[in-house]
């Protein structure tokens, strides 16, 4: 389907909800990997914490490449099912060999050479969550033009995250303590969650068949270089991408700490991860028509700002935290994340086609693809460099690493290092993200005033 004139269209509820069902695949590959995988490869395959840091940190260098080249092959590609959709099922199924690789390894996987298989599986994790979320990411600037409806389709890939966190977040915890824990608890989390991973990639294609879609240009396409070029010249799409690292460096601390803290810090086990996960989830779901609201009333940008410093207070707390407090206490926390986190996912993420549709009316240009390829290269640079950074921090503050999977003493100096992992850095980066927030300009004016120039 071919429609250029989708301003004011009303997209089908099984294509919003069937678009939205497709985040359940990156959903899961960040949720379990930048809360278990850290302690997976310290705890369990003995890899000292600030190697497993840098791992992850190299990783990434091979991302800076894969997620541009992705934006330009999916913008280049033809098919009868648009330029962007096909690689929606081959991306989940690597996805989902990807996790198998990483938390199922091989019993020749030891010590002495974990780091390196850690390394080439998170290669493969890349690789596959490039495939499938370029393209991904790239399909709502195509589906529709108009404002306040690419929020509602936001809406439905909040919804999709949540329902992404109930088996990432909430059930792998309990996954992993009926099946015993230690390597085997793992390969039975790995296993599971990559047939989540597949099946969601299959169902998003198949209910998203009715979706608009743009054709690819006739002619020849700019160069990779020359579409660089003219990218690097859409000020709001580059503001957004600074907002957006550090709102997601925020998330990935976050997210990197919370096993440490559950089990280090307050002294719990990983079930508890569940009952704050399962906090977190039903207040994002109940907030999401709230800040719908919101951001009509006062705009995407002020929302985002609003979001983000709820969040920001609600990590801090953590400072405060300590083994003797009660479950009702701890999860008034993740009661408080979960509120903003959806007013950062639904208002940051309809941002990205609204900056996209921006480029085309300027330029002419059909180019969603190297948008979301340049877009996801940040994201995924900053959930491997929380991750990375708090491996190199604890390694720093003597951690100690082990491969039975128990909970060793901890010098004082670590457990402080996992406070400030939590509740600092995290606060650090959301205050910059608001800074930049206030220079932001690119509104539903704003973008009507472009399409009235050109």
């Amino acid at each position: 389907m071919n429609d250029s004139s989708k301003s004011d269209i009303k997209l089908p509820l099984a294509v919003a909800i069937g678009w939205g069902i497709g985040t359940v695949v990156p959903s899961i590959m960040f949720n379990i990997t930048n809360v278990f995988l850290m302690r997976f490869m310290t705890d369990l395959l003995g890899i000292a914490a600030a190697t497993a840091g840098a791992v992850f940190a190299i990783s990434k260098i091979y991302d800076a490449v894969t997620d541009p080249v992705m934006g330009t092959i999916s913008d280049r590609t033809r098919s009868p099912w648009g330029r962007h959709r096909p690689y929606l099922v081959l991306g989940a199924v690597v996805c989902g060999a990807s996790l198998v690789a990483l938390f199922a390894p091989p019993g020749w996987v030891v010590e002495s050479n974990a780091a390196w298989y850690m390394l080439g599986a998170l290669v493969l994790y890349s690789t596959g969550y490039t495939i499938f979320n370029v393209p991904y990411l790239a399909m709502p600037a195509e589906m529709t033009e108009s404002y306040h409806e690419r929020s509602f389709l936001m809406s439905w890939r909040v919804t999709a995250i949540n329902v992404a966190q109930v088996g990432g977040l909430i059930l792998a915890p309990v996954i992993l303590v009926a099946a015993g824990g230690g390597r085997a608890g793992y390969t039975v989390v790995g296993w599971t969650m990559a047939g989540v991973v597949i099946v969601a990639g299959i169902v998003s294609f198949a209910m998203t068949s009715k979706a608009p879609f743009h054709e690819v240009p006739s002619g020849p396409s700019p160069s990779f270089k020359d579409q660089m070029r003219t990218v690097a010249g859409n000020k709001p799409f580059l503001q957004l991408i600074v907002i957006k690292f550090f709102m997601l460096l925020a998330n990935s601390f976050s997210f990197g700490a919370y096993a440490y803290f559950v089990q280090r810090v307050l002294q719990q086990q990983d079930t508890t991860l569940s009952y704050m996960f399962a906090t977190s989830t039903t207040a994002s779901l109940v907030a999401i028509p709230i800040w719908l609201k919101v951001s009509k009333r006062i705009g995407k940008p002020r929302t985002l700002m609003l979001a983000c410093s709820i969040l920001a207070l609600s990590g801090f707390s953590w400072l405060l935290a300590d083994p003797n407090e009660s479950l009702m206490l701890i999860l008034m926390r993740p009661m408080g994340t979960g509120i903003a986190a959806a007013g950062m996912l639904l208002i940051g993420q309809s941002m990205l086609p609204d900056t996209i549709e921006y480029d085309r009316r300027r330029t002419g240009l059909e180019r969603a693809g190297i948008f979301a390829g340049i877009y996801t290269t940040a994201e995924k640079f900053a959930y491997a460099l929380g991750p990375g950074l708090t491996g190199i921090f604890l390694g720093a503050m003597g951690y100690v690493s082990g491969t039975g999977g128990s909970a060793i003493q901890q010098p004082e100096s670590a457990i402080t290092a996992i406070y400030l992992t939590i509740s600092v850095a995290p606060a650090v980066c959301l205050m910059i993200a608001v800074g930049m927030l206030f220079f932001y300009e690119l509104d539903e004016e704003k973008l009507k005033a472009t399409t009235q120039a050109t």
